[in-house]
């Protein structure tokens, strides 16, 4: 993680769709699989795949052909419609959450024999990484290029003025579980001025911190219980709710709706901790310029776990060249391929000799760079949620009210459970 694309911090940043060709690609695909197509919604530019696609091209004789469209919702929208359609892109990022749905419909080819025959090795991977798209099943739906697990940001100057105990630099939960974090965020907040924590905003909370409290996280394992709304796992929720609610160590819900607001507000000095996931060390390397900052393992309760976003790609099942894409995904996610993003740094490699790489110390800030490998080898796997869109869409705008001070937890997860679980049946 030596050198940080702000463009691949922020998935999906830029105008319309629109279709990239790389090398000697600008024709419409071929038939004879000389031409791989691939679709994302992240921007070639300042990414690191214009270097890895050249690379590719180089080693294999084959050419790329990129496809990008728009991020967020219109991105979903043109995922289900070309994975129906009879000609789809070779190769399709999607979204980690949707995985299970996907798979679902049989369109995305289960990629276990090119897997088996290339030889790859689950010891040479990150456990969340390697196993993060296989299905109960056994199938594997796609295939996750790295992670980006999330930790506290921390500002060790403001920690030292005020002489809290610095956070620890290695994943321990020793002088670093709930109630420390707590007591160095009501010691950091000032009222008027600054708060002491910001985690609210980090949708990954929702999974962190009832897993944490001894929980499952959103969901059964078979993905059709909503455990979000179980004891343990509902007062997970609280607790981040109540560094605002109770201990107003926190911003309002409604000071945090801004995107980025959150980490401009940490960038400024107005919170002394914030959760992010690790691809922000290029954010405050960018913006923060009057203090020392470094980063910090989640706090532990009754487990100390972390949850990242990764970088998935599948193969849809009416693609006309899988082979291709198969060597272009295996590609990017052995040496050389791995290497090109370990050095850019906007997430961990899956592959361990390429994620140690990515996370070795350098000069810069932070100074505890190494302990994103640590967070990622703690990284829980997400459930395999059928219908996690459909859900997502009831209970979160529901959370608003326990995120505004308004209702608590327990009561908001419980009343809405019937729904939630008759839609994930």
């Amino acid at each position: 993680m030596t050198r940080l694309s702000r463009r691949s911090l922020i998935a999906g940043i830029g105008g319309a769709a629109a279709t990239v060709a790389l090398g000697s690609c600008a024709r419409s695909a071929p038939s004879d699989g000389s031409t791989v197509t691939v679709m994302n919604w992240e921007a070639l530019d300042g990414s690191a795949y214009p270097d890895v696609f050249t690379a590719f091209e180089k080693a294999s004789e084959k050419r790329i052909r990129y496809q990008f469209a728009a991020s967020g919702n219109d991105y979903w929208v043109k995922t289900r419609t070309v994975l129906g359609a009879s000609n789809p892109p070779d190769l399709i990022r999607i979204d980690d959450d949707f995985v299970a749905s996907y798979a679902r419909t049989g369109r995305l080819h289960d990629l276990r024999d090119f897997i088996a025959a290339s030889g790859l090795r689950a010891s040479d991977y990150l456990p969340a990484v390697f196993d993060n798209t296989r299905q109960p099943d056994g199938s594997v739906a796609g295939w996750s290029l790295g992670i980006q697990p999330r930790v506290i940001f921390y500002n060790k100057t403001m920690f030292q003025q005020v002489g809290v105990p610095l956070p620890p630099t290695t994943w321990t939960a020793e002088g670093w579980r709930w109630d420390d974090f707590l007591a160095a965020a009501r010691a950091l907040s000032i009222p008027g001025k600054r708060w002491g924590a910001c985690i609210l905003d980090d949708s990954g909370f929702e999974m962190i911190y009832p897993v944490n409290n001894g929980g499952t996280g959103r969901w059964s394992a078979d993905g059709r219980r909503f455990t979000l709304a179980d004891p343990a796992d509902a007062a997970g929720y609280q607790w981040v709710a109540d560094l605002t609610c109770a201990h107003r160590a926190q911003p309002r819900w409604s000071e945090l709706q801004n995107d980025g607001r959150g980490a401009e507000l940490f960038a400024a000095g107005q919170v002394g901790m914030i959760q992010r996931v690790s691809s922000f060390v290029n954010y405050f390397r960018e913006n923060v310029h009057d203090f020392e900052w470094d980063i910090a393992p989640i706090p532990a309760q009754v487990a100390q776990r972390t949850y990242g976003n990764q970088i998935v790609f599948a193969i849809p099942e009416a693609a006309a060249n899988k082979q291709g894409a198969w060597e272009l995904l295996e590609f990017l996610t052995t040496m050389p391929g791995a290497g090109f993003f370990a050095d850019d740094g906007a997430f961990v490699p899956g592959l361990r000799v390429a994620a140690e790489r990515a996370t070795a110390s350098g000069t810069e800030l932070p100074r505890n760079l190494g302990l994103v490998l640590q967070a990622a080898d703690n990284a829980v796997l997400p459930s395999r949620v059928v219908a996690a869109q459909q859900a997502l869409e009831v209970y979160r705008p529901a959370l608003d009210d326990v995120r505004n001070c308004q209702a608590t937890a327990p009561d908001v997860l419980n009343s809405i459970r019937p729904e939630i679980e008759e839609i994930s049946r």
